[in-house]
């Protein structure tokens, strides 16, 4: 738009500074004004409409919102200021609702309908138009049009029009374009020039009628539509900051402050998240790599085969490597065989050299008196030997006798203990006493467990119970309720449903004797008792088992008289106590007495000790019966723990009985072993005494010769010393003969093994051992490196490789399965991955395959790799810091500028009114700013001023993480949705606005004017309409002129609640600011305004919904 420089600041250049004012109105299909043209006609000066509730004037109202104003204002401000929604949304009166005419909604059996004039399932179009007149005749004509198809549910769906006309154009016109569906070429047709946009629409309004300065049509308009709507207002503040102030820079530069955070946060969150995804899809290729070498070892293994197949890859394998270690092992016991030859002659020339020099010693030795010598020397060896035999013998003996408590020093002594041998060994009615008595005493002691081990189970049973009923009547009952499919509960035993009570507790055996066997009688509903004899007959149990069919449901009774059976019992509630109660009461009345005598007295009766009497039948005996009365097993499983206490004693009685009687018999036994072990024994065989002294004879003679002939001597050693050489040598040649032997047979041996593998790698020609195989065959079972195998001999070697082959198959299996279970694991962790990684971040194009999908995650880690997004987190987390710290500093500079411009553009419209009468001629009206301060805002501010510094001194990271968390928060309180967002960013809460009447002359202050709630209706109008027109002219960019070069405005139930006197003052400040006014007053409140206009119109509407206007006083032709 093209804007001249005049003395009233920028203007538009196609406004020739005049004057611009409502002609008239027209409108097609809008709302309740059906069909048409309907044409309105407004004054230059003011205009009424005026009529009944619903009639149609705001219609006519939102028809002008409609063409001038944004799709964002709302229509119906003025009668609808507690709507919510969308403004034009479906839940408010939007361009479909009033182009189909609706008039109300009505419930159907398919949901909500709308009645509607025209548009109900056909086409149907709508349109608004306005003419405006200059000062020097001319006109111009803007309109809107809609062309609404039958199917359209939203404004999108419609086809819409924005033209203009230099000069008037008749709406009527456009029956024709509508019938083409409103095409542009119809429109041009008729000489519209249309627009594509709302923009260029406005623009195009703006330029022309010469609204707002500087280009600020938009804010203009603004305050119009918000004029229009006349929402209550209380205060002058409100007053101005609502009708006068737009929505402040500061929250833009908030919103863009915020929306940069978040656009640089955006990006840094997306590095992290790229960050996140490299460290979780880095495992993958080690994984792959571990999965495919897991996968390499079972093909291998399973290539190589196994060991025991003679045609399998291992098998030529070992062949090929035992053959090379027996070539070189066959070697090796060839130059050992040679060397052994060698040694053995060398060893037999050695000891033929010995025995020939102790031959010719022991020729010297005889003929030296050597014979006598050599005699005594052999009796003394041979006396050496005996004497160790005899000692042995000895020491066993001595060992025997101290075990038995004997001693035998002489043969005498020798004798008698030989005699209590034989008579030990006719002892045999000893001994069978002895296993007799331990045989006892261990039958007793098994007894005894065997009786604990049954308290036990039976103390397991009771415990499992819930009364004292034996364990067996239970299994009993449990097998026939099964068999009917009844519950146990259904099948009550008698005793499991009384209790004595506590008081009469020394009782209870002589009631369990009184109730004999009804005790343990079961009780089965009547109802159930035919289907259960019939169910039970094939069931066989190890006892016999009485029951009996009772009237389940009756009324219980309470407790009896104290003194008989049946009142001395409690009765746990079921559906038998009823009939159980009627029972006891019939049949076991027994009256309890204290003895014997009180019998007769009764005619039943029973005593403590249990004897009962019926007239003149009784009954007694029978104690010590186990007692099968009560709710609870406690006291039957205090019985059995007492009972249990008991066997413990008996059984640690019995145990040591056992041992004692073992340790009887232990000693007879070992008393029979001892005297049957010296009982064959001779004198003669531990007779230690008389060869000590023949061993003393013979070394005596040795001594007795040696001493007569010194050289005899040393004869004697040194043929002795020859004799043990060649013993030593002989058996060298002896121990290198047997190697010799071994080695020859192992050479065998080993020749014929090279033979066998030589014939399995022959027989091997078509199949090869790759190197692959080898090595993986070589690392399991040969040494693992050269330095290993370093000192170790050929066969040494050999015997390693054969001690790995045995366990080989084994291993390998091993190994196999190693392999596969390394490859589930690892492929299970990469699906784990896989799943993750799809849970935090979800991509429908891929699946946690770790066969199918793993080059899809690779090639997506190979592209976060390229990207290189997650490296450069700490560049833009700075750039951040950065950015935003000047985005602060912009806010800080804004929000201070913003309060100074509301103080500033308040100079221009007291400039206004400091020419406008108020009041009086005397006064005028003035605003007056005032800026007010709260302790949040200065420390938002001051946070402002710490986080730019904190950011301009960050040097570390840690500096700059710690600003960048402040900034965030800071961030986080400019954001619209922060609760107190409109307290820190919106401006205007920052300045107070109220106004003050003041004398023309001198400006001295008279009076204040803050709350208009206080003001009459009438005095509020005035002020308003003086606040707000003089905004409104500053606004338009009229300030300096006469008249504003826009003049409509609208006034929706306006001006509704003075008098005569001070609405004529209202009008008149209005007009005096050179405004064109159409004012909407219902049929009630307009008489205050009718004598102060010009034009008026009554809106109708009859009973079919249609409204039109009549004119009551119309403009003159």
């Amino acid at each position: 738009m093209t804007m001249l420089d005049t003395l009233f600041g920028l203007i538009p250049a196609e406004s020739r500074g005049q004057q611009w004012v409502a002609e008239d109105l027209q409108l097609i299909n809008w709302g309740g004004y059906d069909g048409g043209p309907h044409r309105v006609r407004f004054s230059p000066y003011a205009t009424l409409l005026c009529g009944g509730s619903g009639s149609g004037k705001s219609t006519l109202m939102d028809a002008y919102i409609a063409l001038m104003m944004p799709h964002t204002t709302p229509f119906n401000g003025a009668s609808n200021g507690g709507i919510t929604g969308r403004p034009r949304g479906d839940e408010q009166r939007n361009i479909l609702s009033y182009g189909r005419g609706k008039i109300d909604e009505s419930r159907t059996d398919e949901g909500t309908r709308l009645r509607v004039l025209r548009g109900d399932g056909e086409d149907t179009w709508t349109a608004i138009a306005m003419t405006w007149l200059d000062h020097d005749g001319s006109r111009f004509t803007a309109l809107r049009a809609w062309y609404i198809p039958a199917a359209a549910r939203i404004l999108e769906d419609t086809v819409r029009v924005r033209a203009t006309f230099d000069g008037f154009f008749d709406l009527s016109q456009l029956e024709e374009a509508a019938s083409q569906r409103l095409a542009d070429s119809a429109l041009r047709t008729l000489g519209l020039e249309t627009l594509g946009t709302d923009r260029e629409f406005s623009a195009r309004l703006h330029a022309v009628l010469g609204i707002g300065a500087a280009g600020s049509g938009a804010k203009a308009m603004s305050l119009l539509a918000r004029i229009q709507a006349g929402q209550q207002i209380t205060t002058v503040d409100d007053l101005y900051k609502r009708l006068v102030l737009e929505e402040p820079e500061t929250m833009a530069t908030a919103d863009a402050v915020v929306a940069h955070f978040d656009e640089l946060e955006s990006t840094r969150t997306s590095m992290i998240t790229a960050r996140q995804q490299v460290n979780a899809l880095e495992p993958i290729q080690g994984i792959r790599e571990r999965i495919a070498a897991a996968a390499e070892q079972v093909r291998l293994i399973d290539e190589v085969g196994d060991f025991a197949s003679p045609s399998s890859r291992a098998t030529l394998w070992r062949a090929e490597r035992r053959l090379d270690l027996l070539r070189e092992v066959e070697a090796e016991l060839r130059d050992r065989t040679h060397a052994l030859d060698l040694t053995l002659r060398e060893k037999k020339a050695l000891v033929d050299a010995a025995e020939a020099e102790r031959d010719g010693l022991l020729d010297l030795l005889r003929q030296s008196g050597g014979d006598r010598l050599e005699t005594a020397q052999r009796e003394l060896r041979a006396v050496e030997r005996r004497l160790a035999d005899v000692r042995r013998e000895r020491d066993r003996f001595d060992a025997v006798l101290a075990e038995l408590g004997l001693s035998a020093s002489s043969a005498d002594e020798f004798a008698k203990v030989q005699s209590e041998a034989r008579a030990a060994q006719s002892e045999a009615s000893a001994r069978r006493q002895a296993r007799a008595t331990f045989a006892e005493a261990e039958s007793a002691r098994q007894s005894l467990a065997k009786r604990r081990r049954a308290l036990a189970e039976e103390r397991a049973e009771a415990d499992r119970l819930r009364g004292s009923i034996p364990p067996a009547l239970d299994r009993a009952r449990m097998l026939l309720a099964e068999a009917a499919g009844l519950d146990v509960d259904d099948l009550p035993f008698v005793g499991e449903l009384i209790e004595v009570r506590t008081e009469f507790e020394p009782w209870r055996e002589a009631f369990n004797l009184a109730l004999g066997g009804f005790a343990t009688t079961l009780l089965i509903d009547d109802a159930h008792l035919a289907r259960f004899r019939a169910a039970i007959d094939e069931v066989r149990l190890p006892m016999r088992l009485r029951y009996e069919g009772v009237q389940a449901g009756l009324a219980e009774s309470p407790n009896g008289d104290g003194r008989t059976l049946p009142g001395r019992l409690d009765h746990r509630s079921t559906p038998f106590t009823g009939w159980l109660q009627q029972r006891l009461d019939e049949r076991f009345a027994f009256v309890c007495v204290d003895s014997s005598s009180q019998l007769s007295a009764h005619t039943m009766a029973l005593t403590i000790t249990g004897q009962m009497s019926q007239g003149t039948r009784g009954a007694h005996g029978g104690h010590g019966r186990e007692n099968v009365l009560g709710f609870s097993n406690e006291r039957r499983l205090r019985a059995l723990d007492e009972q249990a206490e008991a066997l413990e004693a008996e059984v640690a009685a019995a145990t040591a009985a056992v041992t004692e009687a073992e340790a009887a018999m232990d000693a007879i036994e070992q008393r029979s072993t001892a005297f049957a072990m010296i009982h064959g024994l001779t004198w003669e065989q531990i007779d230690v005494d008389s060869l000590t002294q023949e061993l003393e004879r013979w070394t005596a003679v040795e001594a007795e010769v040696t001493t007569a002939n010194p050289e005899i001597a040393e004869l004697r050693e040194r043929a002795e010393t020859l004799k043990v050489k060649a013993a030593v040598l002989r058996d060298e040649i002896g121990a290198v003969g047997a190697q010799r032997a071994e080695a020859q047979e192992r050479w065998g041996a080993v020749t014929d093994d090279v033979d066998d593998c030589q014939r399995v790698v022959d027989e091997a020609e078509s199949l090869s051992v790759d190197a692959a195989q080898a090595a993986f065959l070589d690392e399991r079972f040969m040494l693992s490196s050269p330095s290993d195998a370093e000192g170790l001999s050929a066969s040494e070697r050999l015997a390693r490789l054969d001690l790995a082959l045995k366990s080989a198959a084994a291993r390998l299996a091993a190994d196999r399965r190693a392999a596969e279970e390394a490859h589930d694991e690892q492929r299970e962790r990469m699906r784990q991955l896989m799943s993750s990684f799809l849970e935090r971040w979800p991509n429908l194009n891929l699946l946690p395959d770790p066969d199918a999908s793993v080059d899809d995650f690779l090639r997506i880690l190979e592209a976060l790799r390229a990207n290189g997004l997650h490296e450069l987190e700490n560049e833009w987390r700075d750039s951040l810091l950065k950015l935003s710290g000047n985005d602060l500093t912009s806010l800080d500079s804004t929000l201070s500028r913003s309060v100074r411009e509301i103080k500033e553009r308040i100079e221009p419209i007291n400039s206004i009114m400091r020419e406008l009468p108020f009041y009086d001629d005397q006064h005028r009206l003035q605003i007056s700013p005032r800026e007010s301060q709260s302790e949040a805002r200065k420390r938002f501010r001051r946070d402002l001023r710490e986080v730019r510094g904190l950011i301009e001194a960050a040097s570390t990271d840690d500096e700059r993480e710690h600003a960048y968390k402040r900034m965030s928060r800071l961030i986080g309180r400019m954001r619209r949705s922060a609760p107190d967002f409109a307290e820190l960013i919106d401006v205007r809460n920052h300045v107070r606005v109220s106004a003050e009447r003041v004398l023309a002359a001198t400006g001295e202050h008279v009076a204040l004017y803050d709350h208009i709630g206080e003001k009459s209706g009438g005095e509020s109008q005035e002020l308003v309409a003086f606040i707000v027109g003089a905004a409104l002219r500053y606004q338009l960019g009229d300030a300096g002129a006469s008249h504003p070069r826009y003049a409509p405005v609208f006034m929706d139930e306006a001006l509704i609640k003075a008098d005569a006197h001070f609405t004529k003052r209202a009008i008149g400040a209005w007009r005096g600011l050179g405004f064109q006014l159409v004012i909407g007053a219902p049929n009630d409140k307009y008489s205050a305004i009718e004598p102060h206009v010009d034009v008026e119109y009554t809106i109708l509407k009859d009973t079919r919904g249609r409204s039109w206007a009549k004119p009551k006083v119309a403009v003159g032709e």
